[in-house]
C-alpha cells in the first residue's frame, strides 16, 4: 500500500502546474441544476461514517435525549477542555521526533538517518520492505538500510515512518467492535492523507498535507472507548449527538497533534477543522483537510455498502472546492495505481 504512491503524492520532479481558477481555494456556489445525482451533503457523510464506527443504526431524532446529553457532557469534560491531561495520549516512539527534525534538514546524510532509524528494528524492516516493493523495480533485492533510504528519498521515508507510527494508534485489538472501528479508521486515514495531498496542490507542502490527513482522526479510539464505558453502544443515537461526538474526536486529534509537536501548519489545519465557531477553514491546508476528510469518509462508506458506488461529496461554498474538483478527488482515490498499491 505504501510504495506506489510516492511520485503520485509528492511529485516526480516536474513543477506543479499553476492552479486554475476552478481549483483555487475560493467559495464555490452550487447550482441545483448542476448537482450530481448521487451527491451527499457533508453532514450526512459524517453522520453515516461515525455511525459505522459506533455500529449504530440511522436515526431521524432531531434532538439529544437526556441520556445523550449526559454522555456528551462527560466526553466534553474529559477531552474537550484545555485542562485535558495530554499525558494520557499515546506516545510516539522516541526515534520519531528526532528523525522528523533530521528529515527537515537538507544537511542530513543517509548515514546519519540510517543510524537513527537502526534503533527501531520494526522501522528498519518496514523501510526495507517498501524499498523492495514492485514500485521501485530494483534489479537486486535491497538488503541494507542506507540503500533503502536513498531509494525512498526524504518524502518517501517520512511517509513510511508516519504510517508505521499511526497505524497502531488507530487500530486496536481490544475487542471485535474496536477492531472493526480501527480498520475503518485506518482506511479513512490512508485515503484522507492521499486526498489532502491531491486537493492542497500546489498551495501546501505535500508532506504536511499528507500528515494532516493521516492524523485527522487520532482521537477517535479514545472517544469510542469512553462512549462504550458510558453504556451507549447499543443505543439509537440522535444526529445531534453523533455530530457532537464527531466534533470531540476532531478536538482530541488537535490536542494530540499539539502534544506531538507536529508542524505549525498541520496544527493550524486541524484547529480549523475542529473549531465549529470558525466561519470556514481559512488556510489552504485547512480547506483541503476539511474536504479530504469527508471525501475519505464517503469512500469508506461506499466500500462498506453504505453509499451508492457513484456517490460524491456535495460541493458547498464553505468547502471552497468546485463539484468538478471533488469528483476528481474521488476518482483519484479509485485510480488503477491506487488499487494495485
Amino acid at each position: 500500500m505504501i510504495g506506489r504512491f510516492f511520485r503520485k503524492l509528492f511529485g516526480g520532479g516536474t513543477p506543479a502546474p499553476k492552479a486554475k481558477a476552478e481549483h483555487a481555494f475560493v467559495a464555490v456556489a452550487v447550482e441545483e441544476s448542476s448537482r450530481p445525482a448521487h451527491a451527499i451533503a457533508a453532514e450526512d457523510v459524517e453522520d453515516r461514517f461515525y455511525r459505522l464506527l459506533l455500529g449504530v443504526a440511522p436515526s431521524a431524532e432531531p434532538a439529544m435525549t437526556a441520556t445523550e446529553q449526559v454522555a456528551a457532557r462527560r466526553v466534553r469534560d474529559a477531552f474537550g477542555a484545555e485542562r485535558f491531561d495530554v499525558s494520557t495520549l499515546p506516545r510516539l516512539p522516541s526515534v520519531v521526533p528526532q528523525l522528523m527534525r533530521s528529515l527537515r534538514s537538507d544537511d542530513s546524510s543517509s548515514r546519519s538517518l540510517a543510524e537513527q532509524i537502526s534503533r527501531d528494528t520494526v522501522l528498519v524492516g518496514e523501510i526495507i520492505r517498501v524499498a523492495n516493493s514492485a514500485y521501485f523495480r530494483t534489479t537486486r533485492p535491497v538488503t541494507g538500510l542506507p540503500q533503502a533510504i536513498t531509494l525512498l528519498g526524504q518524502n518517501g521515508l517520512r511517509r513510511v515512518v508516519m504510517q508505521l507510527v499511526m497505524r497502531p494508534i488507530l487500530r486496536t485489538d481490544s475487542d471485535p467492535t474496536s477492531r472493526a472501528a480501527g480498520d475503518r479508521l485506518w482506511e479513512h486515514a490512508d485515503r484522507c492523507a492521499r486526498t489532502c495531498v491531491f486537493l492542497s496542490r500546489p498551495a501546501a507542502d505535500p508532506f504536511e498535507a499528507f500528515l494532516a490527513g493521516l492524523v485527522s482522526q487520532t482521537g477517535a479510539q479514545t472517544i469510542l472507548m469512553e462512549l462504550d464505558a458510558a453504556g451507549l453502544a447499543q443505543e439509537s443515537l440522535s444526529r445531534p449527538f453523533i455530530a457532537a461526538i464527531g466534533q470531540q474526536i476532531e478536538r482530541l486529534s488537535l490536542h494530540a497533534a499539539r502534544h506531538w509537536h507536529f508542524p505549525s501548519r498541520v496544527v493550524q489545519a486541524l484547529a480549523e477543522r475542529a473549531d465549529p465557531a470558525d466561519a470556514g477553514a481559512r488556510t489552504p491546508l485547512g480547506r483541503a483537510l476539511l474536504a479530504s476528510s469527508r471525501v475519505a469518509m464517503l469512500d469508506v462508506l461506499i466500500e462498506q455498502g453504505l453509499a451508492e458506488p457513484e456517490s460524491v461529496l456535495l460541493a458547498t461554498p464553505s468547502q471552497g472546492f468546485s463539484q468538478e474538483r471533488l469528483l476528481a478527488a474521488r476518482d483519484d482515490l479509485r485510480a488503477p495505481a491506487a488499487a494495485e498499491a
